[in-house]
């Protein structure tokens, strides 16, 4: 009975220590977690949970470690705050990773980015076609921040009193010099077509495309692999 008091005791105590954390760190670093954000809480939770599982250790110690944790964590903050120099080395910098309207393979490659998790952060915003894209940035905390083209800025059509249009999802075709196979039957296509599209556009081999997409409305996107 005395052990199960002590563990109430322990995770009432490390809750209220952890919700004081958070207040102490604001609520800007709680709404995206950053590199920085998610080491701190993988080991303030591992603190508390040895705390809480470990026999041999005191509330106090609980205490002690998730204060000294918080105040380094606002140590850290203020230092990030008053020298700008400092934020390279404690923050992730966002990354520039298209730029007028062009992939930069060599920042995809630095921040360990296929073309596949690409376009799933740009679904994650609504876009579903690389050729709406006019810059786009990483940001720190993994999500990516875009500025569409102006052709394919949003307005919606009944301000305009226009008639709707049918839309048709892009079908990616090439991806990182890879065709995609299996999609081409998708668009009722095949290889040869592609193939032959690609020479069309002095293109001789897949590897040389960085992205190739179909969508019904525009027909081919190509964009090729820059060095």
């Amino acid at each position: 009975m005395k052990e199960f008091i002590s563990i109430c005791v322990e995770l009432s105590v490390g809750l209220f220590a952890l919700l004081l954390l958070t207040k102490v760190m604001g609520r800007a670093s709680m709404s995206e977690s950053t590199p920085f954000d998610f080491i701190s809480m993988i080991v303030v939770g591992d603190f508390v949970s040895d705390a809480i599982y470990d026999p041999q250790t005191h509330v106090f110690k609980v205490i002690f470690t998730i204060l000294f944790w918080g105040i380094l964590i606002y140590l850290i903050d203020i230092i990030t705050l008053k020298y700008h120099q400092s934020r390279g080395f404690f923050e992730s910098q966002p990354a520039l990773i298209i730029n007028k309207g062009q992939i930069d393979r060599k920042i995809m490659k630095k921040n360990r980015i296929d073309m596949n998790h690409l376009q799933m952060l740009l679904r994650d915003r609504n876009i579903f076609s690389l050729r709406e894209i006019e810059f786009a940035i990483l940001e720190p905390n993994g999500k990516i921040s875009v500025i569409r083209k102006s052709e394919y800025e949003q307005t919606k059509r009944k301000d305009l009193k226009l008639a709707n249009e049918a839309v048709s999802l892009p079908i990616t075709l090439i991806s990182d010099g890879t065709i995609i196979e299996k999609n081409l039957p998708l668009i009722g296509k095949t290889e040869a077509w592609l193939i032959d599209e690609l020479k069309k556009h002095s293109i001789e081999e897949p590897s040389q495309i960085m992205i190739a997409e179909w969508r019904n409305e525009d027909g081919l996107f190509l964009q090729r692999i820059h060095s």
